[in-house]
């Protein structure tokens, strides 16, 4: 008896046409938990009672200088004017800051390209006109304080240790860091 070959071994892999395709998939399946992870990943957080040593001042929108640390407590808080989350976040430590004369509070632009004017009209929107801001324009600030996304809010104590570090912290987060970095 003879046997008939077709030519073609039986082979549980794939054709080598869709070798491609399957592995533009896995790149694909890989490169969204890629941005997943980092999109769902808390802030880095540098060891508590550790000095910035980013020293900087804000401005507020009358006019008046505030130095971080300046010598008191300091929460500082980073975002950006296009950032959906933001603006409740600004005008709740802008409420606090109502409460809390003895620290400092600065909103820290992390877009260089954002203006005054667009912070000014952040700022009043979210009714949080006494904020005092800065622009980081190089990003001095965002290098020093080790930030990684926006939304996060840092507690300094007077001497510039952060005590606290938090990605869209409540404020009784924030209060409770502002008595552990002596206010009353």
């Amino acid at each position: 008896m003879s046997q008939t070959t077709t030519g073609r071994s039986p082979s549980p892999r794939p054709s080598r046409r869709r070798w491609p395709l399957l592995a533009g998939i896995g790149l694909a399946v890989i490169a969204v938990l890629a941005v997943a992870y980092t999109a769902l990943s808390p802030a880095p957080t540098p060891p508590t009672g550790s000095s910035t040593g980013v020293e900087f001042t804000a401005t507020t929108l009358s006019g008046q200088q505030v130095d971080v640390p300046g010598g008191k407590p300091s929460v500082v808080y980073f975002f950006t004017v296009n950032c959906g989350t933001c603006g409740p976040e600004a005008q709740a430590l802008a409420q606090l800051q109502q409460t809390t004369p003895a620290a400092n509070f600065a909103a820290v632009d992390l877009d260089p390209n954002e203006t005054v004017e667009d912070i000014r009209g952040f700022l009043d929107t979210n009714q949080a006109t006494d904020l005092a801001y800065a622009i980081d324009t190089d990003g001095r600030l965002l290098s020093g304080y080790q930030i990684s996304q926006i939304g996060v809010a840092v507690v300094l104590d007077a001497d510039g240790t952060e005590v606290f570090r938090g990605y869209k912290p409540d404020i009784a987060q924030i209060q409770t860091a502002l008595t552990e970095a002596g206010t009353r």
